[in-house]
Parts: structure tokens; sequence; C-alpha cells
């Protein structure tokens, strides 16, 4: 092997605020790809460069982790909050000079000129006065926020912001004033949003204020502040150092965690939807036993509370006895082991029996609601939406939310555009009834498929969109979960706004020629240009007891509109 079989490439680099994957403190992080070499060689070149950069700025007590992945490593040290930019320079530094051990690469910066560089950097970058402030309210058990403009303590209605350029003296706060308001985390890799925003109706039926950030807004109470992802921890600082907010309900993604680490650091609950194959091969993230672990840092934020976890998913069930906290399993199974056991040793769970969602620990057994009585489980045909109800209630009761209050928001809470806008809505048209929804991975196309697949109708219509930066095999294992439903129309629609490097007409292409091979025949299966050509093609031609499902990825308020005529 010689230097030029050896290939090092620095993937991304990146601060980290909060507990994360590899570590539990602020730092640095470094994704990065090998190949040609040893990976666990790599990494005792780059602890070894990061130890003598930490020594020589003063940072003895900060630790160095790694990780290694099918493609590459990460590395991470830990740094002091107000220096975390300098951090970042610093494991770049380390991982140029360990390159370079292996490269051979002359040109890289010498050592000393790399310190004075670090150095300049941190001395610029420190604030004294805010690890003072971050010490003082730790002591105190005072929750605290920061990031490069303000700092806060407290949250919600129990909160106060400063900028962090005029920051308050330690002596003069009146720190019995700031307080927590209860907060969950709710990750996994379908239903987030809708079980967020069930949750949110179940606080407001106990008389809160609820604020919610999502991947779709932050909203406090009625009214939403933004639209747009706010699942990481931007949206939750904002949300969190809002007024009005008596409790908080906080969206988390895969990317958030992976590229921040958690956007608090205690919560009184978490919920794991599920875990399926998503968005891997990012941040070192390939398997979905890797996104498994990811998601699960949101037990790190545990100070009470359950971790709510689907005991459906053969992922949680292997992972659950990783985490040591308080655990809340639930399932349509009541009779599932894992639901059966925990419920021996006194556990607190949620099932599905004889039609009603029921909650039991070591104080309680109550049936909460019938199913049939939950608008958005469409008679209990959207089985992912009880799933979802489940979700909600384990966190709502670890919230200490009361039986009444979980089973009105279920009661009202619909898969309408008002209450879960892309989620499984559904209209009248035509006599027939449409469904649209967001679906955009193969375990979401199984859900709504399996939905309407239980759903009668005298023809099914299906419209699917796929983006293009979707592997063709993704989009053929796509497709294959689609047709499950069972359509007797299939409209392959193009995503001009998401073809990611494709040609235009590329991916319907593929979604047509997989349907095809499926078995469908050639003549009922219709390309267009956009979802939104699709939708009005299927209105069009719907009649009264045809069903219609629109996995629609885009223009989706103008097919809102287009329904709603």
């Amino acid at each position: 092997m010689t230097a030029m079989d050896i290939k090092l490439k620095l993937d991304d680099s990146r601060r980290l605020t909060g507990k994360s994957l590899l570590m539990d403190n602020p730092g640095a992080i470094i994704d990065g790809f090998v190949s040609g070499i040893s990976k666990e060689e790599v990494v005792a070149q780059w602890r070894l460069f990061a130890q003598r950069l930490l020594t020589e700025l003063g940072w003895e007590s900060e630790e160095t982790v790694s990780r290694i992945f099918e493609d590459g490593i990460t590395v991470a040290i830990s740094a002091p909050m107000d220096a975390l930019y300098a951090a970042c320079e610093l494991n770049e530094a380390a991982w140029e000079f360990a390159c370079a051990e292996f490269t051979g690469n002359s040109r890289v910066e010498d050592f000393d000129s790399a310190v004075t560089r670090i150095r300049k950097c941190v001395d610029e970058e420190v604030n004294p006065p805010l690890l003072n402030l971050i010490n003082e309210a730790e002591q105190r058990n005072v929750p605290w926020l920061s990031d490069d403009d303000n700092f806060s303590l407290g949250h919600g209605v129990g909160s106060q912001v400063w900028p962090i350029s005029s920051l308050p003296d330690p002596a003069q706060l009146p720190w019995q004033q700031f307080k927590s308001v209860p907060m969950a985390l709710v990750t996994g890799t379908n239903g987030k949003s809708t079980t967020v925003r069930i949750l949110s109706q179940m606080v407001k039926e106990a008389g809160k204020c609820c604020g919610v950030t999502s991947t779709d807004f932050i909203r406090v109470g009625d009214n939403v502040i933004d639209y747009g992802d706010y699942s990481g921890p931007g949206g939750a600082r904002i949300l969190l150092r809002h007024p009005n907010t008596e409790a908080a309900i906080l969206e988390v993604a895969r990317g958030g965690i992976l590229r921040r680490g958690l956007p608090v650091d205690r919560v009184d609950a978490a919920l794991i939807t599920n875990i399926a194959a998503d968005h891997l091969g990012q941040y070192g993230i390939n398997t979905v036993a890797a996104l498994a672990k990811a998601k699960a840092v949101v037990a790190k934020a545990l100070s009470s509370g359950n971790l709510v976890l689907n005991a459906d998913d053969e992922q949680l069930v292997n992972l659950a006895p990783e985490l040591p906290v308080n655990k809340c399993w639930f399932s349509l199974n009541q009779d599932h082991p894992v639901i059966e056991a925990h419920r021996d040793q006194g556990g607190a769970v949620c099932f599905l029996h004889n039609g009603w969602l029921v909650y039991a620990d070591d104080q309680e057994e109550v049936e909460i609601i019938a199913v049939n009585d939950i608008p958005m489980t469409l008679n209990g045909a959207a089985r992912h939406n009880i799933h979802n109800a489940l979700g909600a209630l384990g966190i709502a009761k670890s919230l200490g939310i009361d039986n009444k209050s979980i089973a009105m928001a279920l009661r009202q809470f619909s898969s309408s555009v008002e209450d879960n806008p892309g989620r499984g809505n559904q209209f009248e048209v035509n006599g027939g009834t449409v469904i649209m929804d967001f679906a955009h991975n193969v375990h979401g196309m199984d859900a709504m498929a399996a939905t309407v697949a239980n759903m009668p109708a005298q023809r099914k219509f299906l419209m699917l969109s796929m983006a293009g930066d979707r592997s063709d095999q993704d989009i053929r294992e796509s497709t294959q979960s689609a047709l499950a439903m069972g359509p007797d129309i299939l409209v392959a629609a193009d995503l001009e706004i998401y073809l990611r490097g494709r040609q235009p007409g590329e991916v319907p292409k593929l979604i047509a020629d997989a349907a095809h091979a499926c078995g469908m025949p050639k003549e009922n299966i219709i390309v267009v240009d956009s979802p939104y050509a699709g939708a009005k093609l299927i209105v069009e031609r719907l009649q009264v007891e045809d069903l219609a499902l629109l996995l629609a990825l885009s223009h989706r308020d103008e097919i809102i509109k287009l329904l709603r005529r």
C-alpha cells in the first residue's frame, strides 16, 4: 500500500451545542471518509494530535471521542461552551495533521502556527461572564439556553432573555423566578409531526398554552410564529423563550440531532415513534440500527418520566436494553411479549384492546377512548394513526395530563388540513373520497397503502411522486409499497422543485416501469409533469364511491384549493 492508495476526505465539520450521539457535552465534530488504510489507525493519529492541541490550549480536561462506521470515521472533542468555533478549528487541524501522516502532504500547516492561530480564535470568542452565568444556573438547577446572539434563563412563562453582549450580574438576578415548563421530545422516522400536534391538543384540553416545534412551523397556542422546518435547536430556543409558552412539545429530527445535538438537556418525557430506513448515508449513519441509536439520543435528556417506545418496532425492541431509563411501551397487540413482560414488572404500557385505547401502570388500568371515536383512525383503517394515538397517550400520561383531556383531544383531532396538514387529509369530491398525504419513504408508503387497502371503493386511484435524490432502488421499493393499496389507475407525477440532479421525467418513468413490473397494465399508468396536474386529472375522473390517494410532495396548497372547490 502506498500513500497514493490512501483516501482521506473531510465530509463535514460542525459545532455540537447539546447532548449528542458521541458525548453529552458541547464541542466540535468531524465526519470523514477513509479508505486504503485502517480506520483505527486514522483515529489514533487524530487523537494524538487533538490531545496535543488541547494541552497547548490548557483544555486538558476535555474529552476526545470517536466512532467508526462503514466507510469512514466520526471524531469529536468536547470544549467550553464559549469557544465552540475555536474547537472546530482545533478539530480540523488535528484531522489535517493526522491525514498528513498517512498521505505525506507537505503543505499542511506547521504545528506551532496552528496553535497560534487557534489561540487567537479562542481569545476572540471566549466569554467568561457567559460561563459564569451558566455555572450559576446549573448550581441552582435553573435551565438556560445560549446561542450567538442571546442568552436566556428559564423557559416560556418563566424565562428572561439578554443579548449575549450584555449579560446580567448573577448576584442581581431574581433566580427564583426562572422556571422550566413541562416538556417532551418527539422523534422517529414517521408520525412525528402528527404526534406533536395531537399532544398539543391534549395540553390545550388540560388548560395550558402549548408551544410546538415541528418540521412545518413553530406554534404557541393557536398562533403560528413562523412556517418552516424548526425541528432543530434554533426552533426550540425561539419557542422556549416565548413568554406565553406554558408547556412545550419539541419535534426533533435525525438531522438536528446529528448536526447540533439535542436542543435541551432536560425533559419530562420523550417518544420514539418508529425506526425505518430514511436519509441513510448522511453523517456516518448508514444502517437502520445506527439510525435507531441516533434517534435514541433523546433518552439522554430524560430527567424524570418515561421514554415512550413502540413495541411493534423491532429496532426499538432490540435497542431498549441499552437505554437505562424508565420506559412506557405501546403496541396494537395487548398480548405482545414486550407489553406483557413490562406490565408484569409494573411498568407503564399503552395498547389496543377490544377496539379501545388502554393505559396501564402499577397504579391504574383504564380504557381511554374507543378507536372509532378517534377521527384520524378512519374507523380503525389508519393503523399508523392508532400507533400515533398510543404514543401520544404514553407521553401525555408521563406529563400528568388527565384521562378526560386526553380522550377529548383525540376525539376532536382529525385528519383535516386544519388539524394535521399534509397527513392523511380527507376530502369528499364528486361523491368519492380523496386522501392526501405527505408520505415520502417506504415506511410511510406502507402505512398509507394499508389504510387505503382497508377502505371499500368502486375504483381506486393513486398519485405517486418521489424526490430525485432517492436512489432508483428506493423509488422502486416505494412504488411497490404504494401499490399495496390496490389501485386501478396510477398517476406518476414529476417534481420539478425536487429533481435534485435528475432529468425531467426520469423519476415518473422509474415509477411507471416499477408499477408495470409489478403487473400493472401500461394503459392504467399515466405520467404527468406535476402533482397538481395529477390531482386535477384524478378529480376530473372521480365518481361516486371512488377512492383516491394523493401522495403529494409539492403543490399541496394548490391541490387543497382544487379539492375544496
